[in-house]
């Protein structure tokens, strides 16, 4: 007769499974500690670089952030002798789109700037073109994409990322409206 080799031993793979989890997630904790400041100097300049092609300011101004507290799609709001900038995280068809809006003191659109966003490629990605984002130039009353009646030509397969955009642009002119 032959013996059956009994299975695993269950408390020894559960030993060598947290010891492999505990070692990859110090290797990951170290990574997040090394990059983290980096990340957020990156992402830093990629927001100034977005309020100065919005809204630029001449030699000497500056931005201001202001304190607001209303749509809570609204996560910062700078003034500028000209006018004001709106960062706004809104939801787009496959990810979280962080852009800026910058708003004259006329309430005219200045610029559209996408810092952040995880849209698909060929398709939503394409709101970070300037051929798009520059239809909002201009604009001074609630804006729409062609298909709900509005000026604003929606991306082709992707007019859930284009209401999007729209959408944040209407909330960042009644921000700066709301703010006088």
């Amino acid at each position: 007769m032959t013996e059956k080799k009994s299975g695993p031993n269950i408390v020894k793979l559960v030993i060598v499974l947290t010891l492999v989890s505990a070692v990859v997630a110090a290797i990951l904790g170290g990574v997040n500690a090394i990059t983290k400041d980096k990340i957020a100097a990156i992402t830093e300049q990629k927001t100034n670089d977005a309020l100065a092609e919005v809204l630029p300011v001449n030699e000497g101004e500056t931005y201001t952030e202001l304190d607001y507290t209303g749509d809570s799609t609204i996560t910062h709001v700078w003034e500028a002798p000209s006018g004001h900038v709106v960062e706004l995280v809104v939801s787009g068809a496959q990810s979280m789109i962080d852009l800026v809006v910058g708003v004259d003191n006329d309430g005219v659109v200045t610029g559209v700037s996408i810092i952040n966003h995880g849209e698909t490629p060929g398709l939503g990605a394409k709101a970070t073109e300037s051929s798009y984002r520059d239809q909002y130039i201009g604009v001074n009353a609630p804006a729409a994409v062609n298909k709900d009646g509005g000026s604003i030509q929606a991306l082709t397969g992707a007019t859930i990322t284009s209401r999007a955009v729209t959408d944040a642009v209407n909330t960042a002119m009644a921000a700066v409206a709301e703010i006088g």
